[in-house]
């Protein structure tokens, strides 16, 4: 084979893998989690921030509210299940803010 061919041949084969790969999302996509970015009943989103605040208390157990936004957690626990699932998540929204985190809505 020709090396100009060679050469030309390697270098078109580069440049199109890159335009392979540019289309794949980020691991970090929230999109690839349907829990979170399809909650839009208050039910749903109930459920998917009760899941939220069970990961991050795990790394936010000692703020200095941390105590005080486990009850909250009960508190809307209870709401979300008992058919008052919009104040549930008002509960669960000051939980996150008591323990220093943004739910992802």
């Amino acid at each position: 084979m020709n090396p100009r061919t060679l050469v030309t041949t390697a270098a078109a084969v580069l440049m199109l893998a890159g335009g392979a790969f540019a289309g794949s999302p980020p691991s970090h996509d929230y999109a690839a989690r349907p829990q979170l970015a399809a909650a839009k009943t208050p039910a749903e989103q109930c459920t998917a921030l009760e899941k939220q605040f069970d990961a991050a208390i795990v790394k936010h157990a000692t703020a200095a509210k941390a105590a005080d936004a486990k009850t909250l957690r009960q508190e809307a626990s209870t709401l979300c299940t008992t058919g008052k699932a919009t104040d549930g998540v008002k509960k669960l929204e000051q939980a996150f803010k008591d323990i220093g985190v943004k739910p992802i809505m």
